[in-house]
C-alpha cells in the first residue's frame, strides 16, 4: 500500500519545465504578435476604410474598420496566451504534469492562429476595388488552424515530459485490516470548490441571458444558444458533486443525478493509494478529467485523492477528504480478494459496520 504524499516534480526538472513553459507560452506569443502587428500596421494605408470582419455561409456579412483586426490579434494572440500562462503558473505550483505542458503548447498555438487569421483576412482584401469583391475565408481559416497545430506541436515537443514522483507507503495508522466475514463501508462526498462553482454559475447565467435575448429578438441561430445553455446547465448539475463509496465490491463514484457514474470492481483493481493532486497542473481543470499521462478521474479540488490502479485502464483519481483512510480500506479489500483467489475460495457471509 502507498501513502498520500505530495507528488512533487524533482526541483531541477521543475525549473527546466517552468523555463521552457515561459519560453513557449510567453516569449513566443510576444514575438509572433509583435511581428504580425507590425505587418498589419504597415498594410493599413493600402486597405479600404471598411473591410469584412465576419463571414457566414454565404460570404462576408459584417464589416468594420481594419483596426478591428489589430484588437483581435492582440486579444487572441497575446492576451489569451498570457492569461493562460499566468493561470497555469499560479495554479500548478510543484505539481507539474502533462496538463501544464499542454497549456503551454496551446498558448503558443493560439498566437500562431491569431497571427495567420488576422493577416490572412486582411491580405485577401488589400487593393480591392469594391467591398463586394471580398473572397471567402475558408482557405485562410484552414491555414490558421494549421498554424495552431504546427506552432503548438513544436511548443509541446520543446517542453520536457514530466511525471510526478510516486507516493510512499501508507503510514501504519492508515493500514486497515478487515476480518473475515466483516463488511466495512467507507462513504464520502466530494464537491467542486465554491469559487469554481460560482464561476460556472456566472457563465451559465450569461449563457441564459444571451439565449433569452436572442429568442426575444428573433435572431437566427437562437436555438443554438438555447441548446448550449441546456447542455451547460446539465453538465454543471451532473458534475458539481459526487458520492464516493468503498465497499468489499470495489469503489463507486456517482453524481446526484445518477450519471455520470464510475464503478470499479475489486477484481479489476491492482492497488489503491492516496496522493495529493493539482487539478489545473495535472488535469487542466476541475470536474471529470482526463490527463495526457493516461490518468482520468473526478478532480474537484487540490489536495488528497484516492488513486486506483486498474488492470484494464489507466489510474482513476477521486479527490476527497479522508482519501488515505478510503484508499487503505480499498487496498485491504484488494488484498483480501487476491488471497481468496490464491486459495480458490469465495466470498464469505458478512456483517456491516460503517467506515465513516
Amino acid at each position: 500500500m502507498t501513502t498520500h504524499d505530495l507528488t512533487r516534480t524533482p526541483p531541477a526538472l521543475l525549473r527546466r519545465a517552468r523555463l521552457l513553459f515561459v519560453l513557449v507560452a510567453v516569449a513566443v506569443p510576444v514575438v509572433i504578435t509583435a511581428i504580425a502587428a507590425a505587418v498589419l500596421l504597415s498594410w493599413l494605408p493600402s486597405l479600404p476604410g471598411t473591410v469584412a470582419v465576419h463571414w457566414g455561409l454565404d460570404g462576408a456579412d459584417r464589416f468594420g474598420a481594419p483596426i478591428v483586426y489589430l484588437w483581435l490579434l492582440l486579444g487572441v494572440g497575446l492576451g489569451l496566451p498570457l492569461l493562460m500562462a499566468a493561470t497555469t503558473l499560479a495554479a500548478v505550483a510543484a505539481h507539474w504534469g502533462g496538463a501544464a505542458r499542454l497549456m503551454g503548447a496551446l498558448a503558443a498555438g493560439m498566437s500562431g492562429f491569431a497571427a495567420v487569421l488576422s493577416l490572412g483576412s486582411l491580405w485577401i482584401q488589400r487593393d480591392l476595388a469594391s467591398i463586394a469583391e471580398v473572397p471567402g475565408i475558408g482557405v485562410m481559416t484552414a491555414l490558421a488552424f494549421a498554424a495552431l497545430l504546427v506552432t503548438g506541436g513544436v511548443a509541446w515537443l520543446i517542453q520536457p515530459r514530466v511525471r510526478p514522483e510516486p507516493g510512499r507507503t501508507l503510514e501504519p495508522r492508515h493500514v486497515v485490516r478487515v476480518a473475515d466475514g466483516e463488511r466495512v463501508v467507507w462513504v464520502g462526498t466530494t464537491t467542486m470548490p465554491r469559487g469554481a462553482l460560482a464561476f460556472l454559475l456566472v457563465v451559465l447565467l450569461g449563457l441564459t441571458a444571451l439565449a433569452v435575448w436572442m429568442l426575444a429578438g428573433g435572431i437566427t441561430g437562437a436555438w443554438i444558444a438555447v441548446l448550449v445553455t441546456v447542455v451547460v446547465a446539465f453538465a454543471v448539475a451532473a458534475t458539481a458533486s459526487f458520492r464516493v463509496r468503498v465497499t468489499p465490491e470495489g469503489l463507486t463514484a456517482q453524481a446526484p443525478l445518477g450519471w455520470p457514474r464510475q464503478r470499479i470492481p475489486v477484481d479489476r483493481i491492482v492497488s489503491a493509494r492516496a496522493v495529493t493532486v493539482s487539478p489545473f497542473g495535472e488535469f487542466g481543470g476541475w470536474g471529470w478529467r482526463f490527463s495526457p499521462d493516461g490518468r482520468s478521474g473526478i478532480v474537484m479540488r487540490q489536495g488528497s485523492a484516492i488513486e486506483v490502479a486498474r488492470r484494464d485502464h489507466g489510474p482513476f483519481i477521486v479527490t476527497i477528504d479522508g482519501a488515505a483512510e478510503a484508499a487503505a480500506l480499498l487496498q485491504a479489500y484488494v488484498d483480501q480478494a487476491a488471497a481468496r483467489t490464491d486459495h480458490g475460495g469465495g466470498p464469505d457471509g458478512a456483517t456491516e459496520r460503517s467506515g465513516r
